[in-house]
């Protein structure tokens, strides 16, 4: 939702008011039974609702406080001042989560659902992967680029005087020339290092590891590598548009399908979860990956609003 429109669009201003007024700490029985009434007026009540709460989910748990409400409400009783209120809570719970913060802080970045290629003034080419930014901090010595969030494949320049190293505040992984993806940890997903070709050297304060082609490091919650073997071509086909997926359990596919699109994918029983998947699928139209998860295995997914999809067993 585009906090710019919202005192445009009546609809989204009143949602943001119920938003607000509900987790106001004085909230009164008489008030949910208004928010009951509003909602039941249009369908477009409750969709403008889930969504601004999908959204900015993190402002549920923080409670606007009684006297702040109360001050505002008699200072004035427009949507606008109530709105406010909200994108004021929004911005304090919810930026970092959003990334913003991240954004600010970076040369390039990537929104969710964008992939992104950009050469650097070496000759290094990144490939920026869905909701993702980095910071360049190259010096005579060194080529440094800090990972700030998501994931980055680097085809690297070679330069054997000026080492290029990727640093996302768990680990580096240092090269000359190479090819390979650093992604930082985020929600279902590890930190973690794979190599497509030449060699790359991962360290963390706990740990040091030597990777070949195809090899993959894994940062565990111990500040420990596990280093495994990674059809890579495979883990980041991303780069293409697509999807790559052998015998993957679906709450992992989810997972992964979730990071290219707003709102949240909701997987509702653990059978759901543990069906299998394989295949390939495009990046470009996540709700054609959604029809087609529905249609080749026993599950139900259901569109409650854009911002929320809720998957059980059938």
């Amino acid at each position: 939702m585009d906090h710019s429109s919202q005192e445009d669009d009546p609809v989204a201003g009143e949602a943001a008011m119920w938003v607000a007024r509900l987790q106001s700490s004085d909230a009164t029985p008489e008030d949910h039974s208004r928010f009951r009434q509003w909602l039941a007026q249009d369908p477009s009540h409750a969709v403008a609702y889930d969504e601004l709460c999908a959204l900015w989910g993190d402002l549920r748990h923080v409670p606007i406080p009684a006297d702040r409400l109360k001050k505002l409400r008699r200072r004035s009783a427009t949507l606008a001042t109530i709105t406010s209120l909200v994108v004021a809570a929004v911005v304090s719970a919810g930026a970092y989560r959003m990334g913003v913060v991240d954004r600010w802080q970076s040369d390039y970045y990537t929104v969710v659902g964008e992939v992104r290629s950009i050469r650097l003034e070496d000759g290094t080419l990144v490939d920026l992967n869905t909701d993702s930014a980095i910071a360049i901090r190259y010096s005579q010595d060194e080529r440094r680029v800090q990972l700030l969030r998501g994931e980055a494949f680097f085809s690297v320049a070679r330069n054997p005087e000026r080492p290029f190293i990727v640093d996302d505040g768990a680990l580096t992984a240092r090269a000359v020339g190479t090819r390979y993806s650093v992604r930082t940890a985020h929600s279902h997903f590890p930190a973690d290092v794979q190599v497509e070709e030449g060699r790359v050297e991962v360290a963390t304060p706990q740990d040091h590891a030597l990777l070949d082609p195809g090899d993959a490091a894994t940062l565990t919650d111990s500040g420990e590598l596990h280093v495994s073997r990674r059809d890579v071509d495979s883990q980041t086909a991303w780069r293409d548009g697509k999807l790559v997926f052998s015998e993957k359990p679906l709450g992992e596919v989810l997972a992964t399908l979730q990071r290219y699109r707003h709102g949240r994918i909701v997987i509702l029983d653990e059978k759901a979860a543990r069906q299998k998947v394989s295949g390939v699928f495009d990046l470009s139209d996540t709700d054609r990956v959604l029809d087609a998860l529905s249609e080749s295995l026993p599950v139900k997914v259901t569109h409650v609003t854009d911002m929320m999809i809720l998957v059980r067993s059938r």
